[in-house]
Protein backbone atom coordinates (compact mmCIF):
# COMPACT_ATOMS: atom_id res chain seq x y z
CA UNK A 1 0.00 0.00 0.00
CA UNK A 2 1.07 3.58 -0.63
CA UNK A 3 -0.05 6.85 0.95
CA UNK A 4 0.42 10.10 -0.97
CA UNK A 5 0.85 13.16 1.26
CA UNK A 6 0.74 16.40 -0.74
CA UNK A 7 2.07 19.46 1.06
CA UNK A 8 4.52 17.45 3.18
CA UNK A 9 7.67 18.99 1.63
CA UNK A 10 7.80 22.73 2.34
CA UNK A 11 9.77 25.02 0.02
CA UNK A 12 13.47 25.22 0.83
CA UNK A 13 13.03 28.88 1.79
CA UNK A 14 10.86 27.96 4.79
CA UNK A 15 11.84 24.32 5.51
CA UNK A 16 14.68 25.07 7.99
CA UNK A 17 12.31 27.11 10.15
CA UNK A 18 9.82 24.25 10.26
CA UNK A 19 12.27 21.49 11.20
CA UNK A 20 11.88 21.78 14.94
CA UNK A 21 8.07 21.79 14.67
CA UNK A 22 8.12 18.63 12.54
CA UNK A 23 10.41 16.88 15.05
CA UNK A 24 8.19 17.92 17.97
CA UNK A 25 4.70 17.53 16.48
CA UNK A 26 5.05 14.69 13.97
CA UNK A 27 7.22 11.99 15.60
CA UNK A 28 5.76 9.15 13.53
CA UNK A 29 6.88 10.87 10.34
CA UNK A 30 10.33 11.63 11.73
CA UNK A 31 10.71 7.98 12.70
CA UNK A 32 10.01 7.09 9.07
CA UNK A 33 12.56 9.68 7.97
CA UNK A 34 15.36 8.11 9.98
CA UNK A 35 14.47 4.43 9.53
CA UNK A 36 13.35 4.16 5.91
CA UNK A 37 14.96 4.33 2.50
CA UNK A 38 14.31 7.69 0.79
CA UNK A 39 14.06 7.93 -2.99
CA UNK A 40 13.83 11.34 -4.63
CA UNK A 41 11.20 11.65 -7.37
CA UNK A 42 11.91 14.61 -9.70
CA UNK A 43 8.50 15.92 -10.76
CA UNK A 44 9.16 19.45 -12.02
CA UNK A 45 5.92 20.93 -13.41
CA UNK A 46 7.85 22.56 -16.27
CA UNK A 47 8.65 19.02 -17.45
CA UNK A 48 5.49 17.13 -16.49
CA UNK A 49 2.88 19.79 -17.24
CA UNK A 50 1.15 19.18 -13.91
CA UNK A 51 1.70 19.17 -10.15
CA UNK A 52 3.66 16.35 -8.49
CA UNK A 53 0.37 14.99 -7.08
CA UNK A 54 -1.26 14.99 -10.53
CA UNK A 55 1.85 13.39 -12.04
CA UNK A 56 1.86 10.54 -9.53
CA UNK A 57 -1.88 10.04 -9.95
CA UNK A 58 -1.36 9.59 -13.69
CA UNK A 59 1.67 7.33 -13.27
CA UNK A 60 0.02 5.17 -10.60
CA UNK A 61 -3.00 4.78 -12.89
CA UNK A 62 -0.65 3.46 -15.57
CA UNK A 63 -0.78 6.42 -17.96
CA UNK A 64 2.14 7.13 -20.26
CA UNK A 65 2.17 9.96 -22.81
CA UNK A 66 1.01 8.58 -26.17
CA UNK A 67 3.08 11.00 -28.27
CA UNK A 68 6.60 12.44 -27.81
CA UNK A 69 5.32 16.03 -27.94
CA UNK A 70 2.85 15.54 -25.09
CA UNK A 71 3.60 16.30 -21.46
CA UNK A 72 2.60 13.74 -18.87
CA UNK A 73 -0.10 16.15 -17.69
CA UNK A 74 -1.85 15.99 -21.07
CA UNK A 75 -3.36 12.75 -19.80
CA UNK A 76 -5.44 14.75 -17.31
CA UNK A 77 -7.76 15.73 -20.16
CA UNK A 78 -9.19 12.26 -20.81
CA UNK A 79 -8.94 11.30 -17.13
CA UNK A 80 -11.01 14.25 -15.91
CA UNK A 81 -13.46 13.98 -18.79
CA UNK A 82 -13.90 10.23 -18.21
CA UNK A 83 -12.93 9.38 -21.81
CA UNK A 84 -11.35 5.98 -22.43
CA UNK A 85 -11.79 5.61 -26.20
CA UNK A 86 -8.31 5.85 -27.77
CA UNK A 87 -9.52 7.55 -30.97
CA UNK A 88 -10.74 10.65 -29.06
CA UNK A 89 -8.38 13.54 -28.33
CA UNK A 90 -9.61 15.32 -25.22
CA UNK A 91 -9.19 18.98 -24.29
CA UNK A 92 -10.69 20.48 -21.17
CA UNK A 93 -10.83 24.03 -19.81
CA UNK A 94 -11.21 25.04 -16.17
CA UNK A 95 -13.00 28.22 -15.18
CA UNK A 96 -10.25 30.50 -13.91
CA UNK A 97 -9.42 33.83 -12.37
CA UNK A 98 -6.57 35.85 -13.86
CA UNK A 99 -4.86 38.60 -11.89
CA UNK A 100 -2.38 41.11 -13.28
CA UNK A 101 0.48 42.29 -11.08
CA UNK A 102 3.91 43.80 -11.42
CA UNK A 103 5.30 40.54 -12.82
CA UNK A 104 2.48 40.04 -15.32
CA UNK A 105 -0.64 37.89 -15.47
CA UNK A 106 -1.09 34.86 -13.21
CA UNK A 107 -3.79 32.36 -12.33
CA UNK A 108 -5.41 32.29 -8.92
CA UNK A 109 -5.09 28.80 -7.43
CA UNK A 110 -8.23 26.79 -8.35
CA UNK A 111 -8.92 25.84 -4.72
CA UNK A 112 -9.45 29.52 -3.89
CA UNK A 113 -12.29 29.96 -6.41
CA UNK A 114 -15.11 27.94 -4.79
CA UNK A 115 -17.41 28.17 -7.83
CA UNK A 116 -21.01 27.18 -7.16
CA UNK A 117 -23.16 25.24 -9.61
CA UNK A 118 -25.52 28.22 -9.95
CA UNK A 119 -22.64 30.57 -10.79
CA UNK A 120 -21.26 28.12 -13.33
CA UNK A 121 -24.65 27.68 -15.02
CA UNK A 122 -25.19 31.43 -15.34
CA UNK A 123 -21.71 32.00 -16.75
CA UNK A 124 -22.13 29.19 -19.28
CA UNK A 125 -25.54 30.45 -20.37
CA UNK A 126 -24.07 33.92 -20.93
CA UNK A 127 -21.58 32.68 -23.54
CA UNK A 128 -22.86 29.40 -25.01
CA UNK A 129 -24.15 31.20 -28.12
CA UNK A 130 -20.69 32.50 -28.99
CA UNK A 131 -19.53 29.26 -30.61
CA UNK A 132 -22.82 28.29 -32.27
CA UNK A 133 -22.12 27.24 -35.85
CA UNK A 134 -18.37 27.65 -35.37
CA UNK A 135 -15.48 25.15 -35.36
CA UNK A 136 -15.24 25.05 -31.56
CA UNK A 137 -17.77 23.75 -29.06
CA UNK A 138 -17.94 23.27 -25.30
CA UNK A 139 -19.95 21.33 -22.75
CA UNK A 140 -19.81 21.59 -18.93
CA UNK A 141 -18.42 18.57 -17.10
CA UNK A 142 -18.71 20.07 -13.61
CA UNK A 143 -19.21 23.55 -12.14
CA UNK A 144 -15.56 24.47 -12.72
CA UNK A 145 -14.72 22.49 -15.84
CA UNK A 146 -15.77 22.28 -19.51
CA UNK A 147 -14.86 19.84 -22.21
CA UNK A 148 -13.66 21.66 -25.33
CA UNK A 149 -13.79 20.38 -28.92
CA UNK A 150 -11.21 22.18 -31.08
CA UNK A 151 -10.75 22.07 -34.83
CA UNK A 152 -7.67 20.37 -36.28
CA UNK A 153 -4.62 19.47 -34.20
CA UNK A 154 -3.70 22.54 -32.12
CA UNK A 155 -0.09 22.94 -31.06
CA UNK A 156 -0.30 23.60 -27.35
CA UNK A 157 1.87 22.45 -24.47
CA UNK A 158 -0.49 21.27 -21.73
CA UNK A 159 -0.05 22.70 -18.25
CA UNK A 160 -2.68 22.08 -15.58
CA UNK A 161 -4.15 25.13 -13.79
CA UNK A 162 -3.05 23.70 -10.43
CA UNK A 163 0.55 23.63 -11.67
CA UNK A 164 0.29 27.18 -13.02
CA UNK A 165 0.20 28.65 -9.51
CA UNK A 166 3.17 30.97 -9.16
CA UNK A 167 4.07 30.73 -12.85
CA UNK A 168 3.93 33.51 -15.43
CA UNK A 169 1.02 32.95 -17.79
CA UNK A 170 2.98 34.46 -20.65
CA UNK A 171 5.33 31.46 -20.64
CA UNK A 172 2.45 29.04 -21.24
CA UNK A 173 -0.09 31.09 -23.16
CA UNK A 174 -0.95 29.40 -26.50
CA UNK A 175 0.63 31.45 -29.29
CA UNK A 176 0.64 29.09 -32.28
CA UNK A 177 -1.54 29.91 -35.28
CA UNK A 178 -3.39 26.61 -34.80
CA UNK A 179 -4.90 27.99 -31.57
CA UNK A 180 -5.89 31.36 -33.02
CA UNK A 181 -9.63 30.57 -33.12
CA UNK A 182 -9.54 29.45 -29.48
CA UNK A 183 -7.83 32.69 -28.46
CA UNK A 184 -10.46 34.68 -30.36
CA UNK A 185 -13.33 32.80 -28.67
CA UNK A 186 -11.71 33.13 -25.26
CA UNK A 187 -11.40 36.88 -25.72
CA UNK A 188 -15.13 37.11 -26.47
CA UNK A 189 -15.93 35.00 -23.38
CA UNK A 190 -13.76 37.23 -21.20
CA UNK A 191 -15.57 40.35 -22.43
CA UNK A 192 -18.97 38.77 -21.75
CA UNK A 193 -17.94 37.83 -18.21
CA UNK A 194 -16.23 41.11 -17.34
CA UNK A 195 -19.28 42.86 -15.84
CA UNK A 196 -21.47 39.78 -15.41
CA UNK A 197 -23.67 39.85 -12.29
CA UNK A 198 -22.03 36.65 -11.05
CA UNK A 199 -18.65 38.38 -10.98
CA UNK A 200 -20.06 41.57 -9.53
CA UNK A 201 -21.49 39.53 -6.65
CA UNK A 202 -18.22 37.63 -6.20
CA UNK A 203 -16.18 40.82 -6.03
CA UNK A 204 -18.61 42.32 -3.50
CA UNK A 205 -18.10 39.38 -1.15
CA UNK A 206 -14.31 39.34 -1.68
CA UNK A 207 -14.12 36.28 -3.96
CA UNK A 208 -11.95 36.24 -7.10
CA UNK A 209 -13.94 36.96 -10.28
CA UNK A 210 -14.25 34.18 -12.86
CA UNK A 211 -12.78 35.95 -15.87
CA UNK A 212 -11.12 33.31 -18.02
CA UNK A 213 -10.70 29.65 -18.97
CA UNK A 214 -7.48 27.64 -18.82
CA UNK A 215 -7.14 25.08 -21.62
CA UNK A 216 -5.15 21.87 -21.13
CA UNK A 217 -5.13 18.17 -22.03
CA UNK A 218 -4.69 17.00 -25.60
CA UNK A 219 -4.07 13.29 -25.02
CA UNK A 220 -6.16 10.50 -26.46
CA UNK A 221 -8.58 8.56 -24.31
CA UNK A 222 -7.04 5.94 -22.04
CA UNK A 223 -7.88 3.69 -19.12
CA UNK A 224 -5.96 2.07 -16.32
CA UNK A 225 -4.81 -1.55 -16.65
CA UNK A 226 -6.94 -4.18 -14.97
CA UNK A 227 -6.12 -4.63 -11.30
CA UNK A 228 -4.64 -1.15 -10.82
CA UNK A 229 -4.63 -0.23 -7.14
CA UNK A 230 -4.49 3.48 -6.40
CA UNK A 231 -2.64 4.92 -3.40
CA UNK A 232 -4.51 6.41 -0.49
CA UNK A 233 -4.49 10.21 -0.38
CA UNK A 234 -3.91 12.16 2.82
CA UNK A 235 -4.97 15.79 2.36
CA UNK A 236 -4.63 17.15 5.88
CA UNK A 237 -1.68 19.42 4.97
CA UNK A 238 -2.74 20.44 1.49
CA UNK A 239 -4.92 23.48 2.12
CA UNK A 240 -2.50 25.20 4.50
CA UNK A 241 0.41 24.34 2.18
CA UNK A 242 -1.33 25.78 -0.89
CA UNK A 243 -2.08 29.03 0.92
CA UNK A 244 1.40 29.15 2.56
CA UNK A 245 -0.27 29.31 5.97
CA UNK A 246 2.56 27.71 7.92
CA UNK A 247 0.95 28.26 11.32
CA UNK A 248 -2.01 26.10 10.22
CA UNK A 249 0.42 23.66 8.61
CA UNK A 250 2.17 23.20 11.95
CA UNK A 251 -1.18 22.75 13.70
CA UNK A 252 -2.02 19.92 11.27
CA UNK A 253 1.15 17.91 12.02
CA UNK A 254 -0.12 15.98 15.08
CA UNK A 255 -3.07 14.60 13.10
CA UNK A 256 -0.67 13.43 10.38
CA UNK A 257 1.53 11.75 12.99
CA UNK A 258 -1.47 9.90 14.42
CA UNK A 259 -2.58 8.81 10.95
CA UNK A 260 0.87 7.47 10.05
CA UNK A 261 1.30 5.65 13.37
CA UNK A 262 -2.14 4.06 13.12
CA UNK A 263 -1.59 2.96 9.53
CA UNK A 264 1.86 1.48 10.12
CA UNK A 265 0.69 -0.53 13.10
CA UNK A 266 -1.67 -2.49 10.87
CA UNK A 267 0.27 -2.24 7.58
CA UNK A 268 3.98 -1.75 8.39
CA UNK A 269 5.09 -2.23 4.76
CA UNK A 270 3.14 0.82 3.63
CA UNK A 271 5.12 3.27 1.49
CA UNK A 272 4.78 6.97 2.29
CA UNK A 273 5.26 9.41 -0.59
CA UNK A 274 5.69 13.02 0.43
CA UNK A 275 5.06 15.74 -2.14
CA UNK A 276 6.16 19.33 -2.57
CA UNK A 277 6.06 21.84 -5.39
CA UNK A 278 8.56 20.19 -7.72
CA UNK A 279 9.49 16.77 -6.37
CA UNK A 280 8.48 13.92 -4.13
CA UNK A 281 10.22 11.71 -1.59
CA UNK A 282 9.26 8.05 -1.51
CA UNK A 283 9.84 6.48 1.91
CA UNK A 284 9.83 2.69 1.73
CA UNK A 285 10.73 0.11 4.40
CA UNK A 286 14.35 -0.99 4.46
CA UNK A 287 14.86 -4.66 3.70
CA UNK A 288 17.82 -5.73 5.86
CA UNK A 289 19.66 -9.04 5.60
CA UNK A 290 19.12 -11.26 8.60
CA UNK A 291 22.63 -10.74 9.89
CA UNK A 292 22.24 -6.93 9.83
CA UNK A 293 19.10 -7.24 11.90
CA UNK A 294 21.36 -8.26 14.79
CA UNK A 295 23.00 -4.81 14.63
CA UNK A 296 21.49 -1.43 15.51
CA UNK A 297 19.64 0.11 12.58
CA UNK A 298 21.44 2.91 10.73
CA UNK A 299 19.65 6.23 11.01
CA UNK A 300 19.10 8.04 7.72
CA UNK A 301 20.29 11.63 7.40
CA UNK A 302 16.90 12.95 6.32
CA UNK A 303 17.75 16.63 6.71
CA UNK A 304 19.88 16.49 3.58
CA UNK A 305 16.83 16.00 1.39
CA UNK A 306 14.34 17.92 3.54
CA UNK A 307 15.96 21.17 2.33
CA UNK A 308 16.07 20.30 -1.36
CA UNK A 309 15.06 23.21 -3.64
CA UNK A 310 11.33 23.08 -4.25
Amino acid sequence: MEILIPGALPPATIAPELLSYVEKSCPALVECFISRRARILPLLPDDTGCTPLEALELLRRGYRADAPALTLGAGLGPLRAGVTLPHETVWIADLSSVTVGTTGAALVHPEALQITAQEADLLFDAVCGLWEGGPISALPLSPARWRIWLNGQPELTSMSPQAMTGMAMADWWPQHESVRQWRKLLNEIQMAWHDHPVNQARVERGAPPINSLWLYGGARGWKSPEGTVMPQLYTGLNESYTSSDWARWIEALPALSTHIATTLRTAPQTTLTLLGQAHGIELSPLVRPWWRQLLPATKQNWKTWWNLPN
